[in-house]
This record gives structure tokens, sequence and C-alpha cells, in this order.
């Protein structure tokens, strides 16, 4: 809500932040009002990203996997934190799958800039509920490589990358991995 005032009465009023017109209660004068823009963090200030086990192990995996490229790409915080977020995502709901994929695209569209932006995902088997790190991270490779979209990103050197793997509740474990170009 923002708080606005109307040119012709000077009534002072609330609206919403999103809306770019304001009308106002008492006179019904309808104006323009300015949008308020979010601030955008400033993502080159961040240090360098301290990988978990986990994360280490699938990056370990792609290291190992004839053909795998993508874990050559700079490490960029911000991927790894989005990577992350919807591995979590993932786990959280027991499925796999680029759900809010738009979304993600957007918000590094106004932080990272005008790259363009991939993401793929794997989950493991229920199985391999005990698996190691590094384990499970070639079997998201062993994945990856079956679809041709998938190994399309995973096959490659990016200009940065981010990964990440959550296990849900099933014991079942998900993967994702973001690019940028």
């Amino acid at each position: 809500m923002k708080q606005v005032v109307c040119p012709k009465c000077k009534c002072e009023f609330g609206t919403f932040c999103l809306r770019a017109q304001a009308h106002c209660p008492k006179c019904d004068n309808i104006f323009a009002i300015e949008i308020q823009k979010p601030s955008v963090p400033n993502y080159d200030i961040i240090g360098t990203v301290t990988l978990t086990s986990i994360q280490q192990g699938l990056i370990e995996a792609g290291k190992g996997f004839n053909g795998a490229h993508v874990q050559e790409s700079e490490i960029h915080p911000l991927l790894m934190g989005m990577a992350t977020r919807h591995a979590n995502y993932q786990a959280l709901h027991n499925t796999q799958g680029h759900q809010l994929f738009q979304q993600r695209v957007t918000e590094l569209q106004q932080t990272m800039g005008q790259y363009v932006y991939a993401e793929i995902v794997a989950e493991s088997w229920v199985r391999q509920v005990n698996d190691t790190p590094l384990e499970l991270g070639t079997e998201m490779f062993r994945c990856w490589e079956k679809s041709s979209g998938h190994w399309s990103v995973a096959s490659k050197k990016h200009k940065y990358f981010g990964a990440d793997m959550a296990k849900g509740k099933s014991g079942v474990w998900y993967a994702c991995v973001l690019v940028a170009d």
C-alpha cells in the first residue's frame, strides 16, 4: 500500500503500489502515480560460494561423468541459491518438475541481467535413500544423459551455473541445475 495525495483536492489516501493510476475517493479524480520498483541487490559484492557436501557431490559426479561439462561453468551465488530453492521446493512437494521456472527467470533477469537461462531437474530412486552425494549425483547425470533436452544443458559448459539436491519425505532426492549464458 502506498500513501498518495490527490493533486486536485489534496485528499490523502492509500492505494496499491502496483497500480499506475490512483482514483481519489473524495473527488473522483484519476491521476498517474509513480510505481516504486523493488530495489535490486548488488549480487556482484557477494563473495565466493561455500559448497555443501551435497552440492560438491553433484559437481564431482559431473566431473566423473563422460561428456558432462556443466560443472566446468563458473559457479554463481545467485544461481546456487535458486537451484537450492527449487531443489527444496521439489523435495517439499515430492514432485520433480520445472514448477515456477518462468518466475525464477524473471527474478534472475531483474538481478543478474539479460542472460539466457535454462534449468534441468532429476530425481533419484527410493532405493537410493542412503546413497552418498556422489552416487546420487551420478544418478542425476544418468537421467539427464537419457533426455536430449536435459543433456543439451548438462553436456555444455555455460557462463554461470548453480546446482543442488534435496531429499523429500519419501526418501527421493531431487536435483536442480540452473545455467546462464
